[in-house]
């Protein structure tokens, strides 16, 4: 399955970048599936010279969090990331690869995305590829422990109101077991969200967002921390049961024009009910 999808996904790219000759800019997708903003570095051209479009750009932030949870998984408030994408698209079409290095816990992850935008909703399907220390070129890619396969969609209400929803379909982790100890079915991990944007005259864009686990979800919602060999770490052994919050967040965004480039800042406070853990966030990067 794996092989399949990342052939996909290679496929499609050298096809766009083979026939693309105009450029089309396209807005810099919010959703990074890292459920983290994507900061794009974007072709400018006029919107009749063509179909085809590309963008590239980073981001830099002082703890990458998904869904609530800090990827180092042990309750480091600073564990600085930076977060590399190149996106490829054929109008409403587009295939992204992102990139995740955490500098202190070494996490990494490459999301491999195939995405469809159309006026406020937003579809996609995308692998995730994860693990500590070694990077994905020095380790088993097709390895399936390491990969995940999820879908989302996304509407936004208003201009401001943002509904989000997340499935994972694949993933060796993402079961629900029997007392035995023997499989009884496919958990299918989800995630929902709802964000609310308000903007405060010309100064900066207020973001609250609210997010949780519908059901028992092995394959990324996990319980308050516990000791294991001395450190604190989250317990997946006894995972929460059913409903559960797992992302309160209050976000100040601000973009800086410096000449033909942008600088995007967000600073805000992220705090996770479920495994009862607070952060500060600080996020920039730059786009041209």
């Amino acid at each position: 399955m794996t092989r399949k999808v990342f052939s996909l996904l290679a496929t499609l790219a050298l096809i766009v970048s083979a026939q693309a000759t105009t450029l089309t800019p396209q807005p810099s997708n919010e959703l990074s599936l890292s459920a983290t903003p994507s900061l794009s570095l974007a072709a400018e051209e006029d919107d009749d010279e063509g179909l085809f479009w590309w963008s590239a750009g980073a981001n830099l932030t002082s703890n990458y969090l998904w869904r609530g949870y800090d990827q180092s998984y042990y309750g480091n408030m600073f564990d600085p990331a930076i977060q590399p994408s190149v996106t490829l698209g054929l109008g409403a079409f587009w295939v992204d690869i992102w990139y995740n290095y955490s500098t202190l816990s070494t996490y990494q992850e490459l999301d491999m995305t195939l995405g469809f935008d159309y006026k406020n909703l937003s579809i996609t399907v995308y692998d995730v590829w994860c693990d500590y220390g070694k990077a994905f070129w020095q380790n088993d890619f097709l390895d399936d422990e390491n990969h995940s396969l999820t879908a989302t969609i996304d509407y936004t209400l208003f201009d401001r109101l943002r509904l989000h929803w997340g499935t994972t379909f694949l993933h060796s982790a993402d079961w629900l077991y029997n007392e035995d100890g023997s499989k009884k079915r496919r958990a299918f991990s989800s995630y929902f969200e709802v964000a609310y944007t308000q903007p405060v005259k010309d100064l900066f864009d207020i973001e609250i967002t609210a997010g949780a686990s519908p059901w028992t979800a092995p394959f990324w919602c996990a319980g308050p921390q516990r000791m294991v060999d001395g450190a604190p770490e989250l317990d997946f052994d006894n995972l929460p049961q059913g409903f559960n919050v797992t992302n309160l967040s209050l976000m100040l965004n601000k973009e800086f024009k410096v000449g033909a480039a942008t600088i995007p800042v967000n600073l805000g406070y992220v705090y996770n009910p479920t495994s009862k853990r607070h952060y500060a966030i600080l996020k920039t990067g730059f786009s041209f």
